[in-house]
């Protein structure tokens, strides 16, 4: 076993999260629909001028030139041909010397990646196979297979064929020292380039496979802070908002359209009050996620909110009642009549409960939370209470199965549906991986890789195409390496019927405010726009909207 490689001394486990970051790999959610092929933007490292050599990036589509772009390029997008708004650019078709081995699991002739087959967690598989997500790690992982080879069948390789092979893990998502020896197995045994999955509670495993030069891409990384990520480039590549990205969108929605008006979406108590800002917030018990919550401090002080209660709490269903029962008394003491809330999605249900029994019916205003805004959990919170929910959500407007990205991409190549009905997460790594070797060029490593990336235009920005961006376009002053970069405004209809996200039927689901219109940051409108207004709501869209629609084209399963 080789010795492990000096790095920046990561945060601890994220073992109290445990359940939350479990769901968020396994559970079908709608935001993950349309995060599958990275962004664009310019650093420091895409100022390197494109061209034909081995050793410079491939020259992107452009209509004045006369580069032949070859039969997979639609020369009227410019995009090659895949029925995906997030297709990546035309690259000339390759000739030539790929320059060999130029990275780990690089070769002349393949590009190797790992996928991580996860230890089921009796946690997790109740969890997730109650919300109805396949919970079979070998189906999972044979679905991101596919979406990996529909990937690569579609973008230029460079005379490399991606190779996948699996690896089963040695430990549960909460098993730091399982997760950084199947990290360092992976990297001695089978060299990959890249990996697909990974155990979801720790940060051991992404810190591992970066020390070595890998990347961990979609599924495997996650969410970190961004002190994590930046100290790690160029080998985490996050589907989410950055932590500043998100708090400065929520701030702005606070700051804009909510500070200084009348509670008037929450109880009769408080609907005629002046709002009085409080916040519920999760962390850590070592405090991973205090400076995340400080910065969305920072960002409300901008707007001149003040916040006249603030509770930090921990992921512990043995206490949850004991921790609701306190928090919820110093909300209503403190005459909060509108609590941001921050949070994993199983706590507020004990919130909202207890928040019931003392007769306190404040609004819910969601802030950065992880997936708090899916029908999914909605339904698991006090009705009573989430009747006055509503705030900033960063995953597109929903719609039916066959207006979702990741399985209209699978039918398409194969002509059958997934196996796995997790089909939107798992479609992730095979767009961020391919999209990425086709704009890195020849020449084969993290670092033109990370070029790639950012070299990749703007994409999306519709009301089921959240837009995406990494690097620098002028969306966000420091460098992205996080992947949604616009929210749109949600609100709880109790009374709406439909399917969730994994196709359960059900009472109470979210509107998407202003027919799911999306913001990027500066963008928010001063003054509520559309909440709690079914006239200009979309609850379903049940065809992908004219400004979201891919190109069609021939499907390869019908002999396209």
């Amino acid at each position: 076993m080789q010795p492990t490689p000096t790095r920046p001394r990561r945060p601890s486990t994220l073992r109290r999260y445990g359940p939350i970051l479990a769901v968020l790999v396994i559970i079908v959610v709608v935001v993950l629909i349309v995060t599958l092929a990275g962004g664009g933007g310019s650093s420091k490292k895409d100022s390197v001028s494109a061209g034909s050599g081995p050793g410079k990036p491939p020259v992107m589509f452009t209509k004045d030139s006369n580069t032949d772009w070859g039969p997979n390029c639609d020369t009227t997008t410019g995009k090659i041909k895949l029925p995906t708004v997030y297709a990546p650019p035309c690259v000339p078709p390759f000739h030539g010397d790929n320059g060999g081995a130029t990275a780990p699991g690089v070769t002349a002739d393949a590009i190797t990646v790992a996928v991580y087959i996860a230890q089921p967690d009796p946690l997790q598989q109740a969890l997730v196979g109650g919300a109805g997500a396949t919970t079979s790690p070998d189906q999972n992982a044979d679905t991101a297979i596919d979406f990996g080879k529909l990937w690569a069948a579609h973008t230029e390789t460079y005379g490399r064929k991606v190779d996948f092979v699996k690896y089963k893990a040695t430990g549960g998502p909460t098993d730091e020292t399982a997760a950084k020896a199947d990290a360092i197995k992976i990297a001695t045994d089978i060299k990959p380039f890249a990996v697909f999955g990974g155990p979801t509670q720790t940060t051991a495993f992404a810190d591992e496979l970066s020390a070595r030069k890998i990347l961990c891409l979609a599924t495997c990384s996650v969410t970190f802070p961004d002190s994590f990520t930046q100290s790690r480039e160029p080998y985490l590549w996050l589907f989410t908002p950055g932590s500043t990205q998100s708090a400065s969108l929520t701030a702005e929605f606070i700051g804009k359209e909510l500070k200084g008006g009348k509670a008037i979406h929450g109880g009769d108590a408080v609907k005629d009050k002046t709002r009085v800002f409080g916040a519920l917030h999760y962390d850590t018990a070592d405090g991973q996620y205090a400076q995340g919550y400080q910065t969305f401090k920072d960002q409300l002080n901008k707007y001149g909110v003040k916040l006249a209660s603030e509770i930090s709490f921990q992921l512990d269903l043995t206490r949850a009642p004991e921790l609701a029962r306190t928090a919820i008394a110093q909300l209503k003491s403190a005459g909060v009549t509108s609590v941001i809330l921050n949070a994993d999605p199983l706590m507020p249900k004990y919130f909202t409960q207890e928040a019931t029994r003392q007769g306190y019916f404040p609004e819910w205003v969601i802030g950065q939370s992880l997936f708090v805004d899916t029908a999914t959990f909605g339904r698991t919170f006090d009705q009573q209470q989430w009747v006055h929910a509503f705030g900033v959500s960063f995953n597109a407007a929903r719609g039916d199965q066959t207006t979702q990205d990741g399985y209209n991409l699978y039918v398409w190549q194969y002509g059958k549906k997934p196996v796995s009905n997790n089909y939107q997460i798992l479609n992730l790594d095979g767009g961020t991986l391919m999209t990425g070797v086709q704009l890195a060029g020849p020449i084969l490593t993290p670092e033109t890789f990370e070029n790639g990336l950012f070299r990749a235009p703007v994409a999306g920005g519709g009301p089921t195409t959240p837009t995406l961006s990494r690097g620098h376009h002028g969306l966000w002053p420091t460098t992205d390496w996080a992947g949604i970069d616009d929210a749109t405004v949600v609100w709880w209809d109790s009374k709406a019927s439909g399917v969730d996200e994994n196709g359960n039927n059900g009472t109470g689901l979210y509107q998407f405010a202003d027919q799911g219109k999306r913001y990027r940051s500066g963008q928010f409108p001063k003054g509520e726009t559309g909440l709690f207004d079914p006239a200009t709501s979309v609850l379903l869209y049940k065809q992908i909207p004219p400004s979201d629609r891919p190109p069609v084209y021939p499907s390869p399963a019908q002999g396209g």
